[in-house]
């Protein structure tokens, strides 16, 4: 939801000079003041989430989070989201009970206790921020009951004419009104490092400071953990949604996701579980909002839109100082598995996504703290200031002498090690 709010506001700075659009957010400072509150409970027995952010400047925008082998991973949403810690969250359903959260990490709330929203009662997010500020919901409540009866893959051709996989759903609806349908999905797949050995770098007693010379131990030795296979982790990151007309009138072959045959997660195996759930109309109409909002093009095609309005506001009457949606729902979950031989039999694997050319250099270096004169470096890193970064993966001896070779071959960590890209411990659910 963040991300797509940011793009509102940058796109709306951008185009300020061609058409004035007016976003109802007054000024920069404000914009920091802004809440983001993220919340969906459902029909699910389960301990249910609340995130609480501030707006962030748009500076953060233009931050690259697409890994990088020459630099250290970091993490992007950690570093960047500004969560609202120490607020304190709860949800009153209309036979009296609230459900209490606690914080379980910065900005991110979970109930005390496992529930599950039921059929007939409302329910009311009331937030207070450390601030002393109140916040509340409109009462929501379950629409209707709908499941999916039916998930599964094909080869399709997207809209811009890619060759691909299709995740499709079909649905079928059980009780209740039920027109407005959001689809959320989380992917799973294996990744297999294309360059692993055995054999790892092991780095000790590094001085990258110590004089005359840099003072270290570098070994070759057995890996320690699992990094040869492991599982990537995807959730869905569009607003995807769907409208039936009648109750008679279900669900039939709605495309959730487009898999490009290029595209390396379905190299191996790969699994998808598809979430639908059964909102409101206030609920559909917020999302398609902000989807819509979203698009450059609709940005200059309303002049006016207004601020994003969701079913929160702060309690003392103010306006414009809180964006979300507090939504209750039924869900229905389905998971599927393919592997890329299903479709695409003796064909060649996509690519993998980063180059895995095997690399050298020199395995010192001067010492950081040298003071005498020293010239341009033509070569690359050295290996151990590598190592240090935990950049590199080891390969083999080297037993050619070139220029600002060094004794071992070497390729970007990404290359040997799966966990750059993925988990070493198999999901419980996951069938081979």
């Amino acid at each position: 939801m963040k991300k797509f709010i940011l793009f509102i506001i940058c796109i709306s700075t951008f185009i300020s000079c061609i058409e004035k659009v007016d976003l109802g957010i007054p000024s920069n400072d404000d914009v920091l003041k802004i809440l983001i509150v993220e919340a969906t409970i459902t029909d699910e027995i389960k301990n249910h989430r609340v995130t609480i952010s501030r707006m962030d400047t748009l500076v953060d925008l233009g931050i690259d989070s697409i890994y990088n082998p020459y630099t250290p991973i970091r993490d992007i949403n950690r570093d960047l989201v500004r969560y609202e810690a120490n607020a304190l969250v709860s949800i009153e359903n209309s036979n009296g009970s609230t459900y209490s959260f606690n914080e379980a990490s910065p900005g991110v709330y979970e109930s005390d206790i496992e529930f599950a929203a039921e059929m007939g009662n409302t329910y009311q997010l009331n937030i207070i921020t450390a601030d002393g500020k109140t916040y509340s919901s409109s009462a929501m409540q379950i629409e209707g009951l709908a499941s999916i009866s039916n998930i599964y893959a094909e080869k399709t051709t997207s809209e811009s004419g890619a060759q691909g996989i299709g995740i499709f759903v079909d649905n079928a609806v059980t009780s209740g009104n039920v027109q407005n349908l959001r689809y959320t999905y989380d992917e799973t797949y294996k990744v297999i490092a294309p360059n692993w050995t055995p054999e790892a770098f092991k780095l000790t007693n590094y001085e990258p400071c110590a004089l005359p010379v840099v003072t270290y131990d570098l070994e070759i030795v057995e890996r320690e953990e699992e990094q040869q296979v492991c599982f990537g982790n995807n959730l869905s990151n569009t607003i995807i949604q769907a409208q039936q007309g009648s109750l008679s009138n279900n669900i039939k072959k709605f495309m959730v996701r487009f898999i490009d045959q290029e595209n390396f997660i379905i190299s191996h195996r790969y699994s998808i579980e598809v979430e639908q759930l059964v909102s409101s109309a206030a609920s559909f109409s917020f999302y398609d909002q902000l989807n819509n909002f979203s698009q450059t093009g609709s940005i200059f095609s309303q002049v006016q839109p207004g601020f994003l309005q969701g079913n929160l506001s702060s309690d003392d009457g103010s306006q414009g100082n809180v964006i979300g949606f507090f939504d209750v729902v039924s869900a229905s979950k389905e998971r599927l598995f393919f592997n890329y031989a299903d479709f695409y039999p003796n064909e060649e694997l996509p690519p993998y996504p980063f180059n895995c050319r095997e690399l050298t250099a020199p395995e010192s270096h001067v010492s950081f703290c040298f003071s005498g004169p020293r010239g341009p470096n033509p070569c690359p890193q050295s290996v151990i200031q590598q190592v240090d970064l935990n950049l590199i993966s080891y390969v083999k001896p080297n037993v050619n002498d070139v220029d600002c070779g060094g004794p071992h071959i070497f390729v970007p960590r990404v290359c040997g090690d799966c966990t750059v890209l993925g988990s070493n411990i198999k999901p419980d659910f996951w069938v081979d």
